[in-house]
């Protein structure tokens, strides 16, 4: 038979006292109201230069969003002229044109060959929109500090 050992507990003591540690030293400030103003006026300069970031990030999530409609765009003609148009080309086991080639063919003669006309009607299904709104509360708020900031730089003036 094996013996259980049990797990060691570990008993703390409660009687930690938190000290509570003030300043050792004092900084007197000649002009407090300069002071206040030179560090409002830098929040001020952090806020716009947030609100400019803000902007960017918004054009480059569109951005994105719009490369990836595209994206999703060009897949759908592919899969159309591969699913549906496929059908009309003419069939053949031809070579791929390369540059030296294409210039010889150029030089030929060409004959047109009359072929029945077919209407093909392609069916886009309904896009989803694609709403970015959270980044505009974000700005909303940065624009209510700046104008607090603002007034406080007033009243101190």
């Amino acid at each position: 038979m094996t013996i259980k050992k049990k797990p060691k507990q570990v008993h703390r003591s409660s009687s930690v006292e938190q000290r509570i540690h003030e300043p050792e030293y004092m900084v007197q400030l000649n002009d407090p109201a300069s002071m206040r103003r030179d560090i409002l006026e830098s929040l001020r300069e952090v806020i716009l230069f947030m609100q400019g970031y803000e902007k960017f990030r918004k054009l480059q999530e569109e951005k994105i969003a719009i490369f990836n409609q595209l994206k999703n765009d060009v897949k759908e003609l592919n899969q159309m002229i591969d699913s549906r148009l496929r059908k009309y080309f003419p069939k053949g086991k031809l070579k791929a044109i390369t540059e030296k080639e294409g210039k010889e063919e150029r030089e030929v003669e060409y004959v047109e060959v009359k072929k029945p006309k077919v209407e093909v009607v392609a069916v886009a299904q309904p896009r989803e929109r694609v709403a970015l709104a959270p980044a505009a509360s974000e700005l909303d708020e940065l624009e209510s500090q700046l104008k607090d900031i603002e007034n406080q730089l007033q009243n101190i003036k």
